[in-house]
C-alpha cells in the first residue's frame, strides 16, 4: 500500500536541502509536517533518510557536492544557465549515489538484526553447563539477585547483580556465560563481546557456548568477517551443539 500511494503522491521526493534541514533538526513546523507526511507514504526516501542518520554520511555532503562544483570561468548568461543545470544535475547525481548507499547500509543493518532475533536463544536455566550438581549459591546473594531476575526473563535487572557477583567471584565461568547472554538480550553487545572473548580463552570447557554467542555478539554489531569465520568454525566442529545451526547461518550471511 505504501509503494502505490509513493507513486502517486502530488509531493516529489525529498530534495537534499530537506534531506539536511530534517535530520539536522531544522524543519520548521509545517515543512516537518510535509517532510514527516512524505516519509510515510514513500519507502526509498524513508530508507535513505534512515540510513543516512544510521551511516553519519551527512558529514560528508558537502566534501562531495564541492567536488561536483569546480570553479568554471565567468562566460556568457547561456554557458551560467549551462553550468548551473550541469551542477544541478551532478547534485543530483551524488544525492541519489548517496540515498543508494545509505538505502544499503539501513537495509543490510535491518537484515544483520533479523538473522541475529532468529537465531539468538538465551541460556534459560542457571548452570546447565557440563558440570553435574547445582552449585551452592547460599552465600552468594548477588547471584542469587541476579539468577532470579534472569529466569524471569527480565534481563536488564539482572546484570547489575552478575556484574557485582563477577567483581568478587572472577572467574566464574558460568556466571560470565549467562551474563553475556543477558547483555545479548539487552543490546549491550559490545559488553557481551568483552566477555565471551575472555571466556573463549580462558575455559577450555565452555568454548563451545562462548564462540556460539561470540558470533551472534559481532553479528549484533554488524561484523559480518569476524561472525562468518567462527560460524564456520563451529559447522566444521562435529561435536559441537551448534553445528547445524552454525552451518545455516553462515550460508544466509
Amino acid at each position: 500500500m505504501n509503494d502505490m500511494k509513493s507513486i502517486f503522491a502530488t509531493r516529489p521526493c525529498l530534495s537534499l536541502p530537506e534531506v539536511e534541514a530534517y535530520l539536522n533538526g531544522q524543519c520548521s513546523g509545517q515543512q516537518l509536517h510535509e517532510v514527516e507526511n512524505h516519509l510515510l507514504g514513500c519507502p526509498l526516501c524513508s530508507a535513505a533518510v534512515e540510513g543516512l542518520a544510521q551511516a553519519e554520511t551527512l558529514d560528508e555532503l558537502p566534501q562531495v557536492l564541492a567536488a561536483l562544483k569546480p570553479p568554471l570561468p565567468k562566460t556568457s548568461h547561456r554557458a551560467k544557465q549551462q553550468r548551473m543545470a550541469w551542477i544541478n544535475r551532478a547534485a543530483a547525481v551524488a544525492l541519489l549515489l548517496i540515498i543508494a548507499y545509505a538505502g544499503y547500509r539501513y537495509w543490510g543493518a535491518i537484515s544483520q538484526e533479523r538473522l541475529f532475533v532468529q537465531y539468538f536463544y538465551p541460556i534459560e536455566s542457571p548452570y546447565p553447563l557440563l558440570r553435574s550438581g547445582e552449585p551452592d549459591i547460599a552465600d552468594k546473594p548477588e547471584l542469587q539477585m541476579a539468577l532470579s531476575f534472569y529466569l524471569e526473563g527480565d534481563f536488564a535487572a539482572s546484570l547489575p547483580h552478575f556484574e557485582n557477583y563477577l567483581a568478587d567471584h572472577s572467574p566464574d565461568p558460568q556466571a560470565s556465560l549467562l551474563a553475556a547472554n543477558a547483555c545479548l538480550q539487552t543490546g549491550r553487545a559490545q559488553q557481551a563481546l568483552q566477555l565471551l572473548l575472555h571466556l573463549q580463552k580462558d575455559d577450555p570447557q565452555l568454548q563451545g557456548f562462548a564462540k556460539w554467542y561470540l558470533a551472534l555478539a559481532y553479528l549484533k554489531l554488524d561484523q559480518t568477517e569476524p561472525a562468518r569465520q567462527l560460524l564456520h568454525s563451529i559447522a566444521q566442529d562435529e561435536y559441537s551443539l551448534f553445528q547445524a545451526r552454525a552451518a545455516v547461518l553462515s550460508e544466509k550471511l
